[in-house]
């Protein structure tokens, strides 16, 4: 997934929902990402993130926050940085309908940034639309069980 991502990392403004351990933000933050923020609503989730953060050295570049993510997600536009982020990755536990649920509202929150990217993984059985509302699928990429899908801003759309 990173190296389809190449120069789109450097100095970008990461988004990492259903952190789990964090590892998506990490490599991000690894590879030249300016700042990530991490959300996971699992208290243990939580705990594995602010280690991993820790012991990679990224405190200062990240922050960390416990919140329902089946719940209302204008959160999110609160720790969106100006202009939005650049990268939101979503890795929610599979086979769940939640990526779909996230597509369906998350154009409308405007915390993507107008070139950003939104990196969906899911079952790779998983039929996701290519469109949503605000976004259009700019890539899919199946890995074994996983597929990984690749969103951005739908210009014709208004996006």
């Amino acid at each position: 997934m990173f190296s389809i991502l190449g120069g789109r990392i450097r100095g970008a403004k990461v988004l990492d929902l259903y952190a789990g351990t964090g590892a998506l933000g990490l490599e991000a933050l690894s590879r030249g990402a300016d700042r990530a923020v991490f959300v996971d609503s699992c208290d243990i989730a939580i705990e594995l993130v602010k280690k991993n953060v820790e012991l990679c050295g990224f405190s200062v570049r990240s922050a960390i926050i416990r919140r329902d993510l089946t719940k209302d997600l204008s959160f999110l536009q609160g720790v969106a940085p100006a202009g939005g982020f650049d990268l939101i990755f979503l890795d929610p536990p599979y086979r769940q309908a939640l990526v779909a649920h996230f597509l369906s509202g998350i154009a409308e929150l405007r915390v993507l940034a107008q070139d950003g990217l939104f990196v969906a993984e899911e079952g790779a059985e998983v039929g996701l639309a290519e469109v949503y509302p605000g976004l259009i699928l700019a890539d899919h990429r199946r890995y074994g069980d996983t597929g990984i899908w690749f969103y951005q801003y739908n210009q014709e759309d208004g996006g």
